[in-house]
């Protein structure tokens, strides 16, 4: 072990954070759990700024700080673009999904395959679901915390990063097998606030450090090209052609179908404040271009040398900032990590026990549930932690997440928009999709990463050599399936009376004049700025 890269003080504040995020959590859990709805919902009583906070929170982790910022490093702020997105989809989530998920009085996202579809058709969708949690949010979380706390402690070795991970499940994961979302979304809160001013202050003494921000904006890469353009060629690996079509869809299908998404709108007290929320944390993901991807291109020109861009936003605190205020800084990362933990952890367990447990056992106690609950909570954070060690073996944390997302979103993204907008689809086109396009995604993820497909890998169509583009070919495939089985097969009455329920359920939560006047104001103004946003960063801006 070599030794540590921070002061005593700074190790010291980010202690301290650990304690005190560790109380506040447990304090929290003090509030009395009588069954399933308080464990998995909040009891159904969230207002939107914690809503919003959470979501955000939940999204915004070291994915995007550790992996984001170090793809930023090589590629530019095209990665923020996966930001951009993320608020569309949001505001997606917003205006065409949560009527529906509301009105239905949903329990866990996978349940709408269930009420449109089958009960089949919800518990493959909910495997799918869990599947993607433990190894692209619990176990990428945890792995991308470990990296940190290793180049902070000066600790190298296999050894050390089952130590740091062990940490850092075994710390997240006291107040979420006690509180459950309660304790999740109000720690999220606090750590939403510290892992902004963490980003915003890193950007400001970034610029500061390189000379200003006119020294920023004309950061260049290798080819001699802006850093700071959201628009790439079309065969570049983050080019516009993927990013509009394979990017969409899995963003779509995370923000607006995953359940450790969905589970936060749910637990909104109705329908304005689960809208209201969504919008907001749409917002914090346009100011995540700005806290998350910008630094990793300042730690491009700061720290050229610099092996893995995994490294460049640690190194950056690490560098740059003053003792005291790196500690600060380090403990809105590792806030970051632990909210991906925490909401993973609590909405990977809410489908099992409910998913499954619960179908199996409709009669039991929410007493018994609620142990269940607990009991998956700490079965699924070791398993994550057995996992997470494995993840340093893909090229870079992003490239990782961005291939697991991109290559298993397209089928149930397919069953839940057919779902909604499409009346003639029906259970037997939705089970197809899903098999199928599991089939395929397994295919793709094999052709992608094993070593003995490697002559067939190098000898693609560059079109075909990116997981993005993959992905969108497996959504027309699915939507294909989808189409022609459900017109060979036929709707039944029962197909359509299912599929005119989710028509009615858009009309069971209505908004008051009021709320309706707030919201559609705080809608437009996030569209809007969504939009100068990308203007701003195209060749007609800053990417010139």
């Amino acid at each position: 072990m070599e030794a540590l890269e921070i002061s005593y003080i700074d190790v010291a504040i980010i202690i301290s954070y650990f304690i005190g995020i560790v109380l506040l959590g447990v304090w929290i859990s003090r509030h009395k759990i009588k069954g399933q709805e308080d464990f998995f919902l909040a009891s159904r009583k969230m207002s939107w700024p914690l809503i919003g906070a959470s979501l955000f929170s939940t999204n915004i982790s070291s994915q995007q700080f550790v992996g984001q910022a170090g793809a930023a490093f090589a590629f530019g702020i095209i990665m923020g673009g996966f930001q951009i997105i993320g608020g569309i989809c949001f505001i997606l989530l917003a205006v065409f999904f949560l009527d529906v998920y509301r009105g239905l009085r949903l329990f866990t996202s996978p349940e709408f395959l269930e009420r449109r579809f089958s009960p089949g058709c919800r518990s493959f969708a909910s495997a799918v679901n869990v599947l993607m949690l433990m190894t692209a949010t619990v176990s990428a979380a945890l792995y991308a915390g470990a990296t940190v706390l290793m180049t902070l402690l000066g600790w190298k070795g296999a050894g050390y990063m089952w130590a740091a991970v062990i940490v850092l499940g075994a710390t997240t994961g006291i107040y979420t097998l006690l509180g459950g979302l309660r304790s999740v979304i109000y720690t999220d809160f606090v750590q939403n606030i510290l892992l902004v001013l963490a980003g915003a202050v890193t950007l400001i003494v970034g610029i500061i450090k390189v000379g200003g921000i006119s020294e920023v904006l004309a950061i260049k890469d290798a080819a001699g090209d802006s850093m700071w353009t959201l628009f790439k060629p079309a065969s570049h690996t983050y080019g516009w052609l993927p990013m509009l079509t394979g990017a969409f869809i899995l963003g779509i299908r995370a923000h607006c179908t995953d359940h450790d998404y969905v589970q936060r709108a749910l637990a909104g007290q109705n329908l304005f404040h689960a809208k209201m929320g969504t919008i907001f944390a749409a917002f914090l993901k346009v100011v995540a271009l700005f806290i998350n991807a910008a630094p990793g291109i300042i730690a491009a020109r700061l720290f050229p040398e610099l092996d893995s861009g995994d490294k460049a936003y640690v190194t950056l605190l690490i560098d740059i900032m003053p003792v005291g205020l790196a500690g600060l800084c380090l403990a809105g990362l590792l806030a970051a990590i632990m909210s991906s933990v925490d909401s993973g952890l609590c909405a990977a367990s809410s489908l099992i026990t409910l998913d499954f447990v619960g179908k199996k056992m409709p009669n039991a106690s929410d007493k018994f549930m609620l142990g269940v609950g607990r009991y998956i909570i700490l079965i699924l954070l070791i398993i994550a932690i057995i996992w997470a060690p494995f993840i340093q073996r893909f090229k870079g944390l992003y490239a990782y997440l961005v291939q697991i997302w991109a290559l298993t979103s397209p089928p149930v993204f397919v069953c839940v928009v057919f779902g909604l907008f499409y009346k003639r689809s029906n259970a037997r086109g939705a089970i197809a999709t899903l098999i199928i396009g599991s089939c395929l995604s397994a295919g793709a993820f094999a052709l992608l990463n094993v070593p003995a497909l490697e002559d067939i890998r190098t000898n693609l169509p560059w079109y075909f050599q990116n997981s993005l583009n993959i992905g969108f070919i497996i959504a027309l495939i699915c939507s294909s399936v989808m189409l022609l089985v459900s017109h060979i097969t036929g709707s039944t009455d029962e197909d359509l009376a299912k599929a005119e329920a989710i028509k009615q359920s858009r009309h069971i939560e209505p908004m008051s004049p009021r709320e309706r006047r707030i919201y559609r104001a705080t809608l437009g103004f996030v569209i809007l700025v969504v939009v100068l946003v990308v203007i701003a960063f195209s060749p007609l801006g800053f990417g010139q």
